[in-house]
């Protein structure tokens, strides 16, 4: 078997494994949405005093559960990359384009207004307070590369999860289900 069919076999897999866990976090997190409007998984003969009767302690670890899965499921869809920066930071070297030549990369970088003229989202709730009041008051740069590195550091840009070195540089970009899946507020332009 030569290299490439290797390659190609273990990207299969890979592929494969990455479908898989989400496939599990999706019927998790279904269950979990299924126990919290509680009706779904009820008898329909139940009486009016049943109903009113007190949780349980079992009732309310189930509740517990639910919640925390939905937690947890959220945090995946905004986070989690499944490993994808092997592909835009190893393949396509998009860590790089997006720092640009003056911050290490390469090219112009991508600036926030680039970034969101092709469709990228900022979360204004995952800045602080003081950087909120700076940016109305266009008192921030949004043509420098440097402020699209800030943003992505605060996990600001949804669907974008970077990771930096020690030196500021971004070492790896990933982009996790927000990036296409997410809304917020559009008060960033």
């Amino acid at each position: 078997m030569n290299g490439k069919n290797r390659n190609d076999k273990t990207n299969s897999l890979i592929s494969l494994a990455k479908v898989i866990k989400l496939a599990v976090i999706l019927v998790f997190v279904a269950f979990g949405f299924g126990f919290l409007t509680k009706g779904i998984w009820s008898q329909s003969e139940r009486t009016n005093k049943e109903r009113d009767q007190k949780e349980t302690s079992f009732d309310s670890q189930i509740s517990n559960n639910a919640q925390q899965m939905i937690a947890e499921g959220r945090r995946i869809f905004r986070f989690d990359t499944f490993g994808d920066e092997a592909f835009w930071t190893d393949k396509l070297k998009l860590h790089q384009a997006i720092e640009g030549s003056k911050l290490g990369g390469v090219g112009p970088g991508v600036s926030p207004k680039t970034a969101l003229s092709v469709g990228l989202k900022v979360d204004m709730d995952a800045l602080p307070e003081s950087l909120v009041q700076q940016i109305k008051a266009g008192k921030i740069d949004l043509d420098d590369p440097a402020t699209t590195l800030a943003l992505i550091k605060l996990n600001a840009v949804l669907g974008m999860k970077g990771s930096f070195n020690s030196n500021g540089s971004l070492k790896s970009i990933g982009i996790s289900c927000a990036v296409c899946h997410s809304n917020v507020d559009d008060a960033f332009m």
